[in-house]
């Protein structure tokens, strides 16, 4: 279930705001500390809530944030790997057994990509807690986020330390199908040990993962040979 929540986050892309002018100069600095040409590592914890103020957990993933100098990402969240280079986009889920091949994605950064929810919301609040900004934000009228509101913690080396999602559609959390209970859940992701280190290379080499990639023919690498293909690149390419 987290899974599939955590859908709606990865492909979210960065940008400016206008409506708060101290907020627009955070997010400004973020953008451009992230998309540096420099190598960023950090750790990421997912947690899964029923609702806006459940204290008790209902699933929790672990992930990693490697981003290397040619801006090119690898992302890991429980058993999803997301590879992000020059040349091709990989989602490979090893509980599903099964990888996603498409184009690559410009400018993207994982689930730090937040741009496309400034187009959708509104700055609520801005609060400057000494050692970190929170950025509230709230979806508009007549948006299709799934997302009634949204919480950024932001540190004042401009990293996003935290951003809470608060849902604003209902997700069943019964195993029993007969009997649903419905829910409006909440997703927090912490970010932690930010660093510079240098990325290993092979986390973006398409080859770690396919040996052969062409148009009418690939072949996966021994790890991954009984994983099923799927190739949206001819799609996206119309």
């Amino acid at each position: 279930m987290l899974t599939k929540i955590l859908f709606f986050i990865n492909f979210l892309a960065f940008g400016t705001l206008a409506h708060s002018q101290t907020a627009s100069e955070v997010i400004q600095q973020v953008g451009k500390v992230y998309s540096l040409t420099k190598p960023l590592q950090y750790n990421s914890n997912y947690v899964l809530y029923k609702n806006a103020t459940s204290k008790k957990a209902e699933q929790a993933y672990k992930g990693i944030f490697i981003k290397n100098e040619f801006n090119e990402v690898y992302m890991k969240i429980d058993q999803t790997e997301i590879v992000n280079s020059k040349a091709i986009n990989l989602k490979i889920n090893h509980a599903e057994k099964a990888i996603l091949i498409s184009n690559p994605l410009k400018n993207y950064f994982g689930n730090f990509d937040i741009k496309p929810l400034f187009e959708f919301c509104h700055i609520d609040s801005f609060i400057d807690y000494k050692t970190y900004w929170e950025i509230t934000l709230v979806s508009k009228n007549l948006s299709n986020l799934p997302y009634s509101k949204i919480v950024l913690q932001v540190t004042k080396s401009y990293f996003l330390q935290k951003s809470t999602f608060f849902y604003s559609t209902a997700v069943n959390f019964s195993t029993d199908y007969n009997a649903p209970k419905s829910y409006y859940p909440r997703l927090e992701v912490s970010n932690t040990n930010f660093n510079r280190r240098p990325a290993n290379s092979s986390l973006f080499s398409t080859k770690s993962y396919l040996t052969t990639v062409g148009k009418n023919k690939i072949e996966k690498t021994e790890k991954l040979k009984n994983y099923e293909i799927i190739d949206q690149r001819t799609i996206s390419n119309k």
